[in-house]
């Protein structure tokens, strides 16, 4: 059951300044090296912002977010500055709380173009807290023994684009995770309307997690997987715990 108070969701972004530059600086030979850079900064930031109980999501890697609600302004400063001891860029962060995902990550976005510093975090009066719909994509395995990896890949990639154009409107954030698994940040209000909606696209369960925080809610999303698999009976189930 969808709650009847409208809670916030907060989202910071993650900026890595003047990357192109730095990628440009390393030479024709460099791909390597730019993409264990980028895994590296990733793993790092990851586990950060999990022992604070979020999540990040990589989005283009000199871009990432994270999933912060109920982190404070120490836990996201903490955060900034495991992003600056491990890129060779300035690091800078952003953080607001707003009604739904994407609004969230649109005003510290804006934060981040119009200023200057290089970290900044909005106070929000509003409660906060996080939606996650994981989404798993039935018959994957399947399919890449039929297919192939590639065609299995670009399959799941057109997918998530198509969900994307079903949560975006709605304020929702799309992230592929790998496999089949796709996460889906949602804001409170209508969310199981949404993920019944991104669930048409294709033959999908789901597991719905509410929580504080993120990596809480990701918890209980894949309780509701496990349960899901167990069962064999129902395709969507959700937990919630504020």
């Amino acid at each position: 059951m969808c709650m009847q108070a409208a809670l916030y969701t907060r989202v910071a972004v993650v900026e890595l300044k003047g990357y192109r530059e730095w990628t440009e600086s390393l030479g024709e030979d460099r791909e390597w090296i730019i993409q264990g850079s980028q895994a590296s900064l990733y793993k790092a930031l990851q586990e950060a912002a999990a022992r604070r109980g979020g999540f990040v999501l990589p989005m283009r890697y000199d871009y990432m977010l994270v999933l912060s609600s109920n982190l404070d302004e120490e836990d996201h400063r903490e955060i900034w500055e495991v992003a600056r001891q491990n890129t060779k860029v300035r690091a800078r962060l952003a953080s607001s709380c707003e009604r739904t995902p994407l609004e969230a990550e649109q005003k510290a976005w804006s934060m981040l173009k119009s200023g200057e510093e290089d970290f900044m975090y909005r106070r929000c009066e509003m409660e906060e807290t996080s939606v996650v719909s994981h989404l798993d994509v039935n018959y994957i395995t399947a399919s890449t023994r039929e297919e192939g990896v590639t065609r299995t890949y670009h399959s799941m990639l057109n997918l998530v684009g198509r969900l994307s154009d079903i949560a975006e409107p709605r304020g929702g954030i799309v992230q592929y995770l790998g496999g089949d698994n796709v996460l889906a940040v949602l804001p409170t209000e209508g969310y199981l309307n949404v993920t019944l909606s991104l669930m048409k696209e294709a033959n999908i369960k789901a597991g719905l997690g509410v929580a504080r925080r993120a990596r809480e809610a990701l918890a209980l999303a894949a309780r509701a997987l496990h349960e899901i698999r167990r069962e064999r009976r129902v395709s969507l189930i959700a937990y919630v715990n504020l």
